[in-house]
Order: C-alpha cells, then sequence, then structure tokens
C-alpha cells in the first residue's frame, strides 16, 4: 500500500504539527530508509532535534514525515 506523507523541514511545519497533534513517523535520511518511529506526536523540538515518544532524533541525520489522518 501507498502512503502519501508531508515531509516536516522548517520550525513552522514542526510547530504545526506539535500543535495539531499529527502522526508524524521518523525515517533515516540516508540509506535504507528505515522507519525508526512509526507514529507518534511530537513533543517537542530544537534546532538540532525532534522528541517524540520521549526519544529525541538529530534533525540533520532523521526525516519527519507527516502521515495523514485516519478516515473515521
Amino acid at each position: 500500500m501507498d502512503y502519501i506523507y508531508k515531509v516536516l523541514e522548517s520550525d513552522m511545519e514542526l510547530l504545526a504539527a506539535a500543535l495539531s497533534e499529527v502522526q508524524v513517523s521518523v525515517v533515516l535520511k540516508e540509506g535504507t530508509e528505515e522507519v525508526l518511529e512509526p507514529g507518534g506526536q511530537i513533543r517537542a523540538y530544537t534546532a538540532k532535534s525532534v522528541r517524540i515518544r520521549g526519544l529525541s532524533y538529530c534533525r540533520d541525520a532523521h526525516e519527519f514525515r507527516m502521515l495523514p489522518a485516519e478516515p473515521r
């Protein structure tokens, strides 16, 4: 199944995702496209990291993908 997602890169995009409490997945930027976090809400972010489910991920090494809303 193919998924459509938005890659969150800017502070504004991360803020909007955090405030709207959308599900965000975390993927390694280079290499295997390994999904490290299948979906969680952004709890905090800085210029260097993003915190999801109690873990911090480096913004330079990871890609943050906003997942589509679940159909109701």
